[in-house]
């Protein structure tokens, strides 16, 4: 067990065959995770829900055991020579730049790998540690883009429903140092829950740094999955308004979210920022690279 910021987080190192993964998400061919589990432990997280079942551990004890592939690198290494150039997400069930990254670099290494091999690399992350990694974003800019989430940018909301993530005001800062350099950068927005981070100031605190920063926008809606009932219903709990998981029930957030929807389109439209609403059913488990494109 490890000690961090206070908070007791179990790192187990394995060994995998696989560093990329075919990607079910649109705009990715491939999708590469160095770590399992996700020390961030957001309350509204479906990602557990993907987790394979030999590393169940992080799944039931979400935010408390973290999975480390010590030999991801290696691994890509040798597929990158084998497999078609395409577009990687890094990453797509846990965020890259958890605080284990400081010290391990796995995602610093990784994404090197890849952009000397001719890969694009397309990064998502809570986390301003990705400022380290400065050097390699600007020095590939043309074949990276980097999207912070900033699901609300109320610090306490935040601290709530996202506990163990860095504030939405140092993600804020990371997003307009990235863009300044020139590389491309998104936002996005989500999920978005009714009655916690849907409200007009919400929504136009968004827009407004988008069109700062030339970025554009992904909203996506809160995907209901019973495995994440126990820690969302406590975050709504603590913030006041348990009554909100009522209106998560299936039919009432399908008339919210379009809605909501049109709305955030036409304020966007209205400010000339790109916004692209992504709110669907959680994408299927993720299959390995068999029988995918490979390099001749």
């Amino acid at each position: 067990m490890t000690l961090r910021g206070g908070i007791l987080v179990r790192y187990v190192r394995i060994r995998v065959s696989r560093a990329l993964v075919r990607s079910g998400l649109p705009d990715l061919d491939y999708a590469l995770n160095p770590y399992i589990g996700c020390f961030h432990a957001c309350t509204y997280c479906y990602a557990r829900c993907y987790v394979p079942p030999k590393y169940l551990g992080a799944s039931r004890f979400w935010g408390d055991v973290v999975y480390i592939k010590e030999n991801i690198v290696d691994v890509l290494r040798k597929e990158v020579r084998r497999f078609s150039v395409g577009v990687v997400g890094v990453s797509t069930i846990t965020d890259p730049y958890q605080p284990i990254e400081s010290e391990l670099r796995l995602t610093r290494s990784c994404i090197d790998v890849l952009l000397r091999s001719g890969f694009h690399v397309s990064i998502q992350t809570k986390s301003d540690l990705v400022l380290r990694d400065l050097d390699i974003i600007s020095r590939f800019g043309g074949r990276v883009d980097v999207g912070l989430t900033i699901t609300t940018m109320d610090d306490y909301v935040a601290r709530v429903i996202e506990p163990n993530s860095p504030p939405p005001s140092r993600r804020v800062r990371a997003l307009r140092r990235i863009s300044d350099l020139g590389v491309e950068t998104w936002i996005f927005y989500g999920p978005v829950i009714p009655h916690i981070n849907d409200s007009e100031d919400d929504v136009e605190h968004i827009i407004e740094l988008a069109k700062e920063t030339k970025s554009k926008v992904l909203v996506d809606a809160i995907h209901v999955r019973k495995e994440i009932l126990p820690t969302l219903s406590r975050a709504l709990e603590a913030l006041g308004k348990e009554w909100v998981i009522k209106e998560l029930r299936k039919d009432k957030l399908s008339k919210w979210w379009l809605k909501f929807k049109e709305e955030v389109l036409r304020k966007c439209n209205q400010e000339k920022v790109e916004c692209i609403p992504t709110y669907a059913e959680p994408p299927p488990k993720t299959k390995t690279l068999t029988n995918y494109t490979t390099k001749k």
